[in-house]
């Protein structure tokens, strides 16, 4: 098992153990810190009053899919399903522009 394998097995376990907490009701998770958010959520969070914006910040590199961003989409399907690493994307919104890396 090499370290990109141990990597992709955390982000399907945080996945799921979000899945179930939402499905469920139940406040479990594997890592505490991490909470997955729809873009609805997410955008009121960021305190927008809609999602473009959100969508904005995907298309402009801010915040990047398989770093603070999910795509949660069905294989074949043309319309985004994302869903936001709150603690990530706050982190990732907080660094000044500059100190951004890609």
């Amino acid at each position: 098992m090499t370290k990109n394998d141990i990597m992709e097995e955390e982000k399907v376990r945080a996945i799921i153990w979000d899945e179930l907490r939402k499905a469920f009701g139940v406040n479990v998770a594997s890592n505490p810190d991490i909470e997955f958010l729809n873009t609805s959520e997410i955008a009121k969070i960021l305190g927008y009053k809609n999602t473009r914006p959100i969508y904005a910040l995907i298309e402009s590199g801010v915040l990047r899919i398989g770093q603070e961003v999910q795509d949660r989409r069905s294989p074949g399907s043309q319309k985004a399903d994302y869903y936001f690493n709150k603690n990530a994307c706050l982190k990732r919104l907080n660094t000044p522009p500059e100190k951004r890396a890609n």
